[in-house]
């Protein structure tokens, strides 16, 4: 009859029925339906086939029938019991022959249609796998890949291609040395090469560098690949890229080793530089680190690259912000690059929103320090440092006071014993009556003066106490400061007499100096500073103190005497804080005086400051206080009481003290001896009831 070998598809068979087979039988017009899913449909368009070709499907033979109002014979194609089909042909001259001739062509076609069908199906199945594979490989950021036994490419997907930078057709043929710098393209090599050995599938994780540059970590899985028989004919592989992870994790190391270095010891300057050699190449090229303390700055740490030109680069930097090497202009880029500095980043080492200093980190190659998570990592790293010098200082802080204090203790304990010493051996000679009467004056003077002495500790200790505590009160009125300037100058002259320095005066006045303050703690002040400047001036000396009114009351005390360290001059002010705090130092006191004379001028609007040119250099010290405006104000005469007679007058004494309580009762018994003496305020009223006239007795109203 015809060929139908030729036929490739199922809509090839078609066409050769439609005209093969219409010449072949003769018929008018012939087709060819395929049946799929129970629905015949014409081949090649997945269109419905004809009404009326389904009666053909349930009889072996040819069948007359209908279609689109024509009559027609039609016939099933197919294979044992498998129907695949049927052929239609309508025009059919002579119908005896006719249908003979179309079960022959039945007959022929229907094995023909089978191959073609099969075909068919397996080439929709390997597309469909394709399709299937290809959504696999591409739709994942993993690189899937398939060598052969030459470790060649045969297959990559985009993601794994894009690694190197090309597509999957530039890869494929080509090795891992044409991809990878050459000491990684070898421990692949060797790895791959023993997967084919050993026909066992590994994971492992490892970090190589691409030929043109990029470096990565990976967590690959590879396998052998097997051919239909079963043998070794390659191997496949997944690698996943778990950089981000290794750095997260690189970083949480490092963060743990550095805070175990910073938690070794509380001597920062030494953890600081250990934490820098860590750093180094751990994280950076090169690394300092630079501290700030009382206006200077200290460099701890410099290592590696660049380290020498660091230190210049910090007054580029805004106080308590980062730098970047993008952000210094270009003069600056282009002098580190001809260095071999082509990136960096400076980091403040801030705490409680103070910066301490800062740490740089510097690399030779470009683009460091850039991405997000290096940026916090050096950010942590520079707080944990911030941490450990504010945890440092801090404990400094404590065992400076903790010294000041001890030292504090035993000088007061000297201070405190020394005229006690004095009082004591003195009372037990007199008690004695060993003293001859010439020296009983100069005995009593002796007590006297130490008992002084030692009330003064004690006023000082008590002062300072009520200024800790806030509690400490002035009694401010209008005067001139020229009145407690003249009381303390008189109180303090017999005192430079007797070490033999000049006490000069310089009172520069034109007038008064009006201020608003409290007379006695004002003379308090003064005696402070002159008695300080006696205290450090050696005998022949000269202490100056002047006053002066321009836009304030300015008063100063002026020594030739010892001087001020400049390592002392910014404490001095400081509570317990002496120049030479030792037992065994050559002048006398708490360390109070300084203070209290601070405390006083600023609690009257005041400022007090401090200059010496150095050791032996004497000192100068300022006072500047607000000066009072006058203010015309109405004076009111207000009708008063009579003050009592002398000789009405009587005198109770109220305190829980004996000793204190009988030394004024016997005070005022020497001058009247009226005098009534309790140790309780309610005994007071009682005591002083009877004799207070009826006026001014309680009436128990209020």
């Amino acid at each position: 009859m015809f060929a139908l070998h030729a036929c490739r598809r199922s809509k090839d068979v078609a066409a050769a029925v439609a005209v093969e087979g219409v010449r072949a039988l003769g018929a008018t017009s012939g087709s060819l339906a395929v049946l799929v899913a129970d629905e015949l449909s014409v081949p090649g368009t997945n269109d419905p086939a004809p009404r009326g070709l389904a009666a053909a499907l349930s009889t072996p033979g040819p069948t007359r029938l209908r279609i689109a109002g024509r009559e027609a014979w039609a016939v099933r194609l197919a294979v044992g019991d498998r129907v695949l089909g049927v052929v239609a042909f309508d025009g059919l001259r002579r119908e005896g022959p006719a249908k003979a001739r179309l079960s022959r062509l039945a007959q022929h076609c229907a094995p023909v249609l089978a191959r073609v069908l099969a075909e068919e199906a397996e080439l929709s199945a390997l597309r469909q796998s394709r399709e299937l594979l290809r959504a696999v490989t591409e739709g994942t950021h993993d690189c899937i890949f398939v060598k052969d036994r030459d470790l060649r490419y045969v297959m990559i997907n985009a993601a794994g291609a894009r690694v190197f930078g090309l597509v999957p057709e530039d890869v494929v043929g080509k090795d891992d040395k044409a991809l990878f710098a050459q000491v990684d393209a070898e421990e692949i090599a060797q790895r791959d090469r023993e997967i084919l050995t050993s026909q066992r599938t590994r994971i492992y994780e490892c970090t190589s560098t691409t030929s043109h540059g990029a470096t990565r970590s990976w967590q690959s899985t590879k396998g052998p690949w097997y051919d239909e028989e079963g043998r070794v004919v390659g191997l496949v592989g997944i690698s996943r890229d778990v950089s981000a992870r290794r750095k997260a994790e690189e970083a949480q190391r490092l963060l743990a080793e550095v805070s175990g270095i910073l938690g070794a010891s509380l001597e920062y300057e030494s953890t600081l530089a250990a934490m820098a050699r860590l750093l180094v190449p751990a994280f950076a090229e090169g690394c300092t680190i630079h501290v700030e303390e009382a206006g200077e700055r200290y460099c701890l740490a410099a290592l590696g690259r660049g380290a020498a030109f660091a230190e210049a680069l910090l007054d580029l930097v805004a106080p308590g912000r980062a730098l970047g090497f993008g952000e210094l202009d270009p003069t600056t880029r282009r002098e580190l690059e001809a260095r071999g500095i082509h990136s960096l980043l400076v980091v403040p080492l801030v705490i409680h929103g103070h910066a301490l200093g800062h740490m740089t980190l510097l690399g030779g190659a470009p683009g460091r320090f850039m991405a997000e998570s290096e940026r916090a990592l050096a950010e942590d790293l520079a707080r944990r440092a911030g941490m450990a010098i504010d945890r440092a200082r801090l404990y400094r802080a404590v065992q400076e006071a903790s010294r000041l204090k001890d030292e504090f203790l035993a000088v007061i304990s000297h201070e405190l014993r020394t005229p006690l010493t004095a009082i004591l051996g003195w009372t037990g000679i007199l008690r004695r009556d060993s003293v001859p009467e010439a020296s009983r004056g100069k005995a009593l003077e002796t007590i006297e003066r130490n008992a002084q002495a030692q009330a003064r500790l004690i006023e000082d200790l008590m002062d300072m106490t009520s200024m800790l505590a806030g509690t400490l009160q002035l009694d401010a009125v209008d005067l001139d400061l020229a009145q407690p300037l003249t009381q303390a100058v008189r109180a303090m002259g017999p005192l430079a007499d007797a070490k033999g320095i000049r006490l000069e005066t310089a009172f520069e006045r034109s007038g008064p100096l009006p201020v608003f303050g409290d007379d006695l703690r004002l003379r308090q002040v003064i005696e402070n500073l002159l008695g300080n400047a006696l205290k450090f001036t050696p005998p022949g000396g000269t202490v100056e103190i002047g006053c002066h009114r321009g836009d304030k009351a300015l008063l100063w005390v002026k020594d030739d005497g010892v001087g001020i360290s400049p390592a002392t001059l910014p404490h001095v002010f400081e509570r317990f804080r002496q120049g030479d705090s030792s037992s065994t130092r050559s002048h006398g006191g708490l360390g109070l005086g300084l203070s209290i004379v601070r405390y006083l001028v600023e609690a009257h609007g005041g400022a007090v400051v401090a200059a010496s040119p150095g050791k032996g250099l004497g000192a100068t010290f300022t006072v500047e206080l607000p000066l009072r405006v006058a203010k015309a104000s109405e004076v009111t005469l207000v009708e008063g009481s009579p003050a009592p007679r002398r000789d009405e007058a009587r005198v109770l004494v109220v305190d829980d003290a004996p000793p204190s309580r009988e030394l004024v009762t016997s005070i005022f018994k020497s001058v009247r001896p009226d005098v009534t003496a309790v140790h309780k305020v309610a005994e007071a009223v009682v005591a002083m009831a009877p004799k207070l006239p009826p006026s001014r007795q309680d009436t128990g109203r209020s």
